[in-house]
């Protein structure tokens, strides 16, 4: 009788850390996958904040060489080239890139803004010159801005 007391006790307090063992496994998992979601979040979250410069550079390019740039998208355009100094630290040429962008396309508003301009021919053809030129090359520059933009893009 008392070796089957003794047997029962052992029975139970094996349970016990079986159930024990059991339930640090479930935990475990569950962190895992906690670990494994906030990394695939902060992966997506990065990815949406990187596009977000993509789309501001192109809504920018776009008005800029249609009727003007809009105080709103210029905004937007500005707080998203700041932004890409530290969401491409790796490659500052990005952000250059689309410091340049954001130079020259002055050079194009002045000549959108000042068409009264035109009864001073010398200044007006060399206005539209300079403008002319920022838009071609603001052309290649969204194509190469999305070719370095590729590697971040692409998941």
């Amino acid at each position: 009788m008392k070796f089957w007391s003794i047997e029962l006790e052992l029975l139970g307090l094996f349970k016990d850390y079986v159930f024990a063992i059991v339930l640090a496994l479930i935990l475990a998992y569950v962190a895992y996958q906690q670990m494994v979601i906030n990394r695939d979040k902060l992966r997506l979250d990065l990815y949406n904040k990187r596009f977000d410069v993509y789309t501001a550079t192109l809504k920018f390019y776009q008005e800029l060489i249609a009727d003007g740039i809009s105080s709103g998208t210029h905004k937007s355009f500005i707080e998203q080239k700041e932004a890409s100094k530290f969401l491409f630290s790796q490659d500052l040429s990005i952000y250059q890139l689309l410091d340049e962008l954001h130079e020259k396309s002055f050079k194009v508003k002045a000549y959108k803004e000042n068409r009264e301009l035109k009864h001073y021919p010398e200044l007006y053809v060399e206005l539209e010159k300079e403008s002319n030129d920022v838009v071609m090359w603001s052309g290649n520059a969204i194509k190469d801005l999305s070719k370095k933009l590729e590697p971040y893009l692409n998941m």
